[in-house]
């Protein structure tokens, strides 16, 4: 009896454990919100969560909402996005955004199959495909999703280190921008629950822009400042508490 006691607490035992283990693959594995600042003031944020599919690639989906203004009125931006990364080599598969002002409709997707990319771009009513060469070094941005970042973050080949170029695939304008990522080093912030290591980096949108970028040891964003926008873009959880 002894022995079958230890038997069945060894069975019991080991399924907690599996229930424990599908309940961590169920939980979100990445969930973020970004505050977003234009000209020094709060301007909007940015909600992202990953989760894994059925087939297990990573599904990166943000709900965004931006106000701007041009001096005379605020207009209200707001759309949600979704990125699948495959599984294993989280080379991206897919991504789309949707608006959610106005009643337009207008929409984007963007579908890597091998070395090809299409870009279909849904605007007042009107639509428009563009196919191209996804190449080794190219990374897919949006000047207005900031989680993308860590993405072209993780590119960089810390042993090469110096100014590296990729290919930044604009959706909005269906072609590519030479971006470049230069090594500032790392830095501590310093937080109530204990520092965070970050990496710095200059990032160039070559020949239009150019700020600085931060992630954390995964590589997740957690500052981007683009100056000449007058844009900020923080994570937070490390936001000042004056901010």
């Amino acid at each position: 009896m002894i022995l079958m006691g230890k038997i069945i607490s060894v069975i019991l035992a080991f399924c907690v454990a599996a229930a424990a283990a599908g309940a961590a693959e169920e939980k979100s594995e990445y969930s973020q919100t970004y505050v977003i600042f234009l000209d020094g003031s709060r301007a909007g944020k940015e909600v992202v969560a990953e989760n894994p599919d059925e087939k297990g690639d990573r599904i990166v989906e943000s709900e965004n909402e931006i106000y701007v203004s041009d001096g005379m009125e605020t207009k209200r931006m707001a759309f949600t996005t979704r990125l699948a990364r495959d599984r294993k080599t989280l080379k991206p598969k897919s991504y789309s955004y949707q608006y959610r002002t106005g009643d337009t409709g207008d929409s984007c997707e963007v579908v890597i199959e091998g070395d090809t990319i299409t870009r279909t771009l849904r605007r007042g009513g009107e639509t428009s495909v563009v196919t191209g060469i996804f190449k080794p070094d190219t990374v897919i941005l949006d000047f207005n999703v900031f989680y993308l970042y860590g993405s072209l973050a993780r590119k960089y080949d810390a042993h090469k280190g110096g100014r590296q170029v990729y290919s930044g695939f604009i959706p909005v304008i269906g072609n590519d921008i030479p971006t470049a990522l230069t090594y500032l080093g790392e830095s501590q912030l310093l937080l109530a629950r204990g520092n965070l290591a970050i990496r710095n980096y200059k990032i160039e949108y070559v020949g239009l822009r150019n700020g600085t970028l931060s992630v954390d040891s995964g590589g997740e964003l957690v500052r981007l400042t683009m100056p000449d926008q007058k844009l900020e873009v923080i994570r937070e959880d490390v936001l000042p508490a004056n901010r």
